[in-house]
């Protein structure tokens, strides 16, 4: 059946099944919630379904890029743009794509956009039907073809020239004129990107009217942010999941906090029996005391081996971020010697740069080169062995992966004996945990808990029950 051919309501459908295969939580009463939303959505206007149907099946800001990339497939009838603009020869001339580019990221028109998408596509790819692609081959065919990043440099370029010699004091050196060239930057970049996603739904048009939405769905399909694995993440997956780790960060402080404070694990026994003198001495009503919620001391130990440096960086990143849950938080990462690297995570922001002052202390050789866990413990246990108590918290980072030196569980075993608890979150599944040089059975047994912690949603889930 083709994509022409599918009713609406078939349509819907399909649509929510391709949200559910990519993770969103779509049950069977959002389902038709949806379809009767679609039936008195005002299909007049361009985005009316579109409307109806984000307001009814999408509960969380994290799942809305993926339901705006499936609706675009199955909702976007490819051609009909097309189709309905096409006219006599001389009514779409060609463009020339230099200036119109320039045009573009000067004046950010929209309708200028969509024909400079066009003909890209028309002029630099080379489309084969029936591929079985995701299009991304093309698309960078496409914007090769547009010089865009090119452009956008020299776009750049000479705003900051014609900045510099407008005769303002300082040039860029003066806040004001450094303020105004990073708007006119961000405002750049800004309608380059938006020329790229233009270009990327041209090309996906032009696959769903070769193979249709659902084969184009199926190949494009990827994981939801939030369960991304934090250590095979690409460049643009890790800086996804960092804008994703912002409001998580706050969600998650708050959360902590509520709980703590809603504690009323304690009886008061002295209100409890001034309440029973009411009913003959019987304790009809039990009284707690009010909660009183005592920070914890936090000690965080990270592994930063290439591995599985992108995990610490960020596991470490969120826990910083929520220092004020704490009254002590001291962080050490290692690769076979331990160093204090707490204030290098309090004055950077974001797992990104974190990523960085890390590779710079690697760099330096001040964490050594070839992992090694035992030694890191021992020199963790000499610098904070005496502080632990029973509020102390010790967080450990790390695939436990040795290189087949001295696991010294019996370290381990000390901390864990001074230490209120210690948690081990390992960025490997749990049937990778004892094999090869991973040494997990020789600590397992000294923590409070053991597991396995790849993508936000497990780092969230772990976090709340910490608090």
């Amino acid at each position: 059946m083709t994509s022409a051919a599918i009713s609406p309501l078939e349509r819907i459908h399909r649509f929510t099944d391709e949200l559910r295969a990519r993770g969103v939580p779509v049950s069977m009463v959002e389902r038709l919630d949806g379809m009767r939303a679609a039936g008195v959505a005002e299909l007049d206007r361009a985005d009316g379904l579109r409307t109806a149907l984000r307001a009814t099946l999408v509960k969380s800001a994290d799942h809305l890029a993926v339901f705006e990339e499936v609706f675009d497939l199955y909702f976007d009838p490819p051609g009909a743009r097309r189709a309905s603009q096409a006219g006599p020869p001389d009514a779409n001339p060609r463009l020339d794509l230099e200036h119109a580019v320039r045009s573009v990221l000067r004046d950010g028109s929209g309708e200028l956009s969509r024909q400079v998408a066009e003909q890209a596509v028309e002029d630099f790819v080379r489309f084969e039907p029936g591929r079985p692609v995701a299009g991304v081959f093309y698309e960078l065919s496409a914007l090769a073809g547009l010089r865009l990043d090119e452009l956008v440099a020299q776009q750049l370029a000479e705003a900051a020239a014609d900045i510099s010699g407008s005769g303002g004091p300082g040039g860029l050196d003066d806040p004001a004129q450094r303020l105004r060239f990073e708007l006119q930057r961000t405002q750049t970049t800004t309608r380059a990107e938006l020329l790229r996603g233009r270009v990327r739904k041209s090309i996906r048009e032009l696959l769903v009217a070769d193979r249709g939405a659902d084969a184009v769905a199926k190949t494009l399909r990827q994981p939801l942010t939030a369960d991304i694995d934090i250590v095979r993440a690409n460049r643009a997956q890790l800086a996804e999941i960092q804008r994703v780790l912002i409001p998580i960060q706050h969600k998650l402080a708050t959360t902590v906090m509520r709980k703590r404070r809603s504690r009323t694990d304690l009886i008061d026994v002295r209100a409890t029996l001034r309440a029973s003198m009411a009913t003959g001495g019987v304790p009809v009503k039990v009284v707690h005391r009010k909660p009183r919620p005592t920070k914890p001391h936090l000690y965080v130990l990270a592994d930063m081996s290439g591995s599985v440096a992108n995990f610490a960086a960020f596991t470490v990143s969120l826990v910083a971020s929520m220092s004020q849950l704490f009254s002590r938080l001291r962080t050490f990462a290692f690769i076979d010697n331990a160093a204090e690297v707490t204030d290098v995570f309090r004055q950077v922001r974001g797992p990104e740069r974190a990523i960085a002052a890390m590779r710079d202390y690697v760099t330096a050789g001040e964490l050594g080169s070839s992992t090694d866990y035992g030694r890191a413990l021992r020199q963790f246990h000499a610098t904070v062995g005496q502080e632990l108590e029973h509020r102390s918290t010790v967080l450990i980072f790390g695939d436990a992966r040795g290189n087949f030196r001295p696991a010294e569980e019996a370290t381990l075993a000390k901390i864990a004996r001074r230490a209120g608890s210690v948690y081990w979150l390992n960025p490997e599944r749990r049937a990778l945990w004892n094999t090869g040089d991973s040494m997990m059975s020789a600590y397992e047994p000294h923590c409070t808990a053991a597991v396995t912690c790849q993508t936000l949603n497990d780092l969230r889930g772990f976090i709340e029950q910490l608090g």
